[in-house]
């Protein structure tokens, strides 16, 4: 097998000025990074279940003790959805504004939609791991 020397070019980089795709990408690698903060959570849930079946559940509490340790990992859980419902806004409102910025690159500079989506998301990829951005219509 011969190996080829291929350059590959993308669209958006040779039709888009470098400052307008730095905004998309700034916004993809913020939401990106957030992923691996919503893990987090999720984790400390599990911990906490384990925490609650090991030195909670099982034993006999008085009314009063059995309330207040019930009031405490109520306040715990909601606690985690609340930052967990936070989280999601502000990447949702990143990925958002990334997909208004990419669809007006799309019409400013005319190229389709299907290669924005496919270019970027590819770039991004490289750039930030994360699944890409999908653009409807």
């Amino acid at each position: 097998m011969e190996a080829t020397d291929e350059k590959v070019t993308f669209e958006i980089i040779e039709k888009v000025p470098k400052e307008k795709l730095q905004i998309p990408l700034k916004l993809y690698g913020e939401s990106a990074a957030m992923e691996s903060y919503v893990k987090l959570p999720f984790l400390l849930v599990g911990v906490l279940f384990l925490i609650h079946n090991v030195f909670i559940a099982g034993n006999s509490y008085s009314y009063s003790t059995y309330k207040n340790i019930k009031n405490i990992e109520i306040s715990i859980i909601a606690i985690i959805v609340l930052a967990i419902l936070i989280m999601a806004g502000i990447a949702m409102n990143k990925n958002s504004k990334t997909k208004k910025a990419l669809k007006e690159i799309s019409k400013r500079y005319t190229i389709k939609t299907a290669t924005v989506q496919e270019e970027f998301s590819a770039l991004a990829i490289h750039m930030y791991g994360g699944r890409g951005v999908v653009l409807k219509k």
